[in-house]
């Protein structure tokens, strides 16, 4: 269990599953309600302010086509999700916020390679109500 920095909100990841050779997959409950329909892999991150969540969100669980994930990034106090762009063949991992910037890395399976990524939290327009 994750507890938001203000101790206001928790979040749980409840493990679902596993990937032959590969890591667990999880469902994961915000404040009790589970966020239907997806899956997600581990890390968690709150931000300072306690408003936001950063998800590793997986989109498969077939080991010959994955791993395909994105961040999902979930805006408690308005109950809204923002879905990020997919990576291929990688997990995004190493979540920060600082400030008003959020920033992750893109890890690419088998290629030992890293890609930092940086996004100006003013900048995201594309939020979505959350379904659960």
């Amino acid at each position: 269990m994750s507890k938001s920095p203000d101790q206001k909100h928790k979040a749980q990841l409840n493990l679902e599953g596993g990937v032959r050779f590969g890591p667990p997959f999880f469902r994961l409950e915000i404040d009790g309600k589970e966020l239907r329909g997806r899956i997600f892999g581990e890390p968690l991150c709150w931000s300072d302010d306690s408003r936001y969540l950063a998800a590793q969100e997986w989109l498969t669980t077939d080991y010959q086509k994955g791993p395909i994930t994105r961040v999902l990034l979930i805006d408690v106090e308005q109950g809204r999700v923002s879905e990020f762009k997919v990576v291929e063949r990688g997990f995004v991992e190493d979540f920060r916020f600082r400030g008003r910037t959020f920033m992750y890395l893109k890890n690419f399976k088998g290629t030992g390679r890293g890609i930092e990524s940086e996004v100006d939290m003013t900048d995201i327009h594309n939020w979505k109500e959350i379904c659960s």
